[in-house]
């Protein structure tokens, strides 16, 4: 019995010391220097680190669903026939351009605030009509434009390297720049002195244009700092007139008429219409400045 412990003492020990051996041998073929400093995760760029970010945007819209569609009209001189003409685009279509700033709180959320101005496309219909005594002629444009403050947060819906899928929802709103429009008129008769009539009407004083946007689109990397991205933007904004300023200069029969009529609009009153007392008063209304259309721009993180 003794001599199996003696022996099985002595295969340990013969163990032991193979082992040790061949630690000394591999320490002595690939040596530890205790002196290298630890490896550490790759240092982020600065552009990678900063959550903040700058956008130069540009828009442009396409439908205008749910606005008033304006129309142009004439009158025979026997009162009988009104030939019309209507327009088949509202307020809000054209360019937009504006800047944005903004801050990445997650990586899946953005919030921030733009700045834009709708420029616009002028609405203009011309009409004519002539029952073989005389022909009439009208021609009428519009014109709007609005800047706009949107602050607003973006969804990532789809997050990848090199791009990732968005949807942004803001409130909108906006204060009116210009709003007019500007009409002009031609009777002429196969015989005598033909007539002209011009008015310019100018709504002077309008309420904040409120509404909200919603976009749908797509943002990838152009370089460490830069990105580019394309959407479907929509904006629904409306606002009410409060003043309107309208300058007649006609000529009939061979002599100028000029004239200004002044209209302040309220929600509750009296409606008057007069030319020796102003301004007359007319009942609120409400104009709405929608679209739908497409909009690209450039995001610079710093």
């Amino acid at each position: 019995m003794n001599r199996f412990v003696m022996l099985l003492i002595g295969l340990l020990m013969c163990t032991a010391m193979v082992q040790a051996q061949s630690t000394l041998a591999s320490n002595t073929l690939h040596p530890v220097d205790k002196t290298a400093a630890p490896e550490t995760a790759p240092r982020k760029t600065k552009a990678s680190e900063s959550p903040f970010y700058v956008k130069l945007y540009g828009s442009y819209g396409l439908l205008t669903p749910g606005v008033q569609i304006n129309y142009s009209e004439t009158q025979s001189a026997t009162g009988i026939a009104f030939p019309f003409k209507t327009t088949n685009k509202g307020l809000g279509a054209g360019p937009r351009a504006g800047i944005g700033v903004g801050l990445i709180a997650s990586e899946f959320i953005n919030v921030g605030v733009d700045a834009d101005i709708l420029f616009g496309t002028a609405v203009t219909i011309t009409n004519s009509y002539n029952d073989g005594s005389f022909t009439y002629t009208n021609s009428s444009s519009t014109t709007l434009k609005v800047l706009s403050i949107t602050p607003n947060i973006t969804f990532k819906a789809l997050s990848r390297p090199a791009y990732y899928i968005y949807n942004r929802l803001g409130l909108v709103g906006g204060l009116v720049l210009d709003y007019k429009t500007v009409d002009n008129a031609l009777n002429q008769p196969n015989r005598g002195v033909a007539s002209s009539f011009e008015t310019t009407a100018t709504y002077t004083k309008n309420s904040l244009a409120l509404g909200y946007q919603a976009a749908l689109g797509i943002q990838f990397r152009l370089s460490q700092a830069i990105r580019g991205f394309a959407e479907v933007v929509a904006y629904n904004q409306s606002f009410k007139p409060k003043r309107l300023e309208v300058v007649s200069s006609n000529v009939i029969a061979g002599k100028p008429t000029n004239g200004v009529v002044v209209t302040e609009y309220t929600d509750e009153g009296s409606i008057v219409n007069s030319t020796t007392s102003q301004p007359n008063q007319a009942l609120s209304f409400n104009v709405a400045m929608n679209s739908v259309g497409v909009g690209v721009g450039l995001v610079v993180r710093f």
